[in-house]
């Protein structure tokens, strides 16, 4: 109840005016969902820098979850995610012609891009649905299509950071990690959207040794499983900030299996001692009907 009085009377106060929102000139693409953490946000993120890097010059925003530093910085591929984050620095490493950011205060990063960088065009927030200071151009809810939104509770009973009411504010919502065989799924009258999971795997013999520090383990354990030989499995939470000593305990735990890991994972331990012996898997997003979505996005976003 305190939990569900807190966010009520915040988004209250937003909608009535008591707190401000800010607009800017430029589209602004905000990419959250309502459950802490799981939905895949960063692959979206990036499938949307695919689609659109030839049509605007795109600046991604984020918080930088898990830095150990503060205010705004500019994210390049040669920082360490103690000083971006993780998923920043690994957007940054996959797409290095693109500009990412980290700010806790999103209205002073968004401001600081356009001052030091004027020809961006479009800004790409991430996580940012509960971050209503900045008023978007856009709205994409995301939410996993086995667990959907509106069957969650609030925290702490279930994992939502809202009411599922605040679903309402979005322009279309994405269900995310969809099987080959959905069914559609409907909510007050919103603009659907699917995405899937595309898996790159390497090539290996033997036997596997699987870890992960995502929200959810469970999907890529079972990708894993599906897919090689998982002689074992270690499960981290979010974000976990690997040392030295956590990839010699796994090196020890596989023997003579071979380490994989995601490549969220692989940003943390890359720098490590060790790291020949851990092979990583990129996960993509695709959205079904991609000839239905991007146009219906870009005609928002114009």
């Amino acid at each position: 109840m305190l939990y569900w009085v807190a966010t009520t009377l915040r988004n209250l106060f937003y909608d009535i005016g008591v707190f401000q929102s800010t607009s800017f000139e430029i589209p602004i693409l905000s990419v959250g969902n309502l459950a802490v953490g799981g939905s895949g946000k960063t692959p979206l993120v990036e499938f949307l820098i695919r689609e659109l890097k030839n049509e605007y010059h795109i600046a991604i925003l984020s918080r930088g979850y898990g830095r150990k530093t503060s205010g705004f910085v500019w994210v390049e591929a040669n920082l360490s995610p103690e000083k971006t984050g993780d998923e920043p620095l690994q957007i940054k490493i996959k797409y290095n012609d693109v500009a990412v950011a980290v700010c806790e205060d999103r209205v002073v990063g968004v401001q600081r891009i356009l001052a030091e960088n004027p020809k961006i065009n479009l800004i790409i927030l991430d996580d940012a649905f509960q971050h209503r200071a900045i008023k978007p151009s856009l709205q994409l809810l995301l939410s996993t299509y086995s667990n959907p939104f509106y069957l969650d509770l609030l925290l702490p009973a279930g994992r939502l950071r809202e009411r599922i009411s605040g679903a309402k504010r979005a322009d279309a919502i994405i269900f995310t990690k969809c099987s080959d065989h959905y069914m559609p799924l409907t909510w007050e009258s919103k603009t659907i959207f699917y995405s899937k999971i595309v898996y790159q795997n390497p090539i290996i013999d033997g036997h596997i040794y699987g870890f992960s520090g995502l929200a959810d383990n469970s999907t890529f354990k079972n990708h894993l499983a599906k897919t090689y030989n998982l002689a074992g499995f270690k499960a981290y939470s979010d974000h976990f900030s690997f040392k030295q000593q956590d990839l010699d305990d796994l090196i020890s735990l596989a023997g003579s299996a071979t380490l994989v890991c995601t490549e969220k994972d692989w940003i943390k331990i890359n720098h490590l001692n060790g790291k020949g012996k851990v092979k990583h898997i990129a996960i993509f997003h695709t959205v079904e009907g991609d000839s239905d979505f991007i146009p219906w996005l870009n005609k928002h976003l114009h």
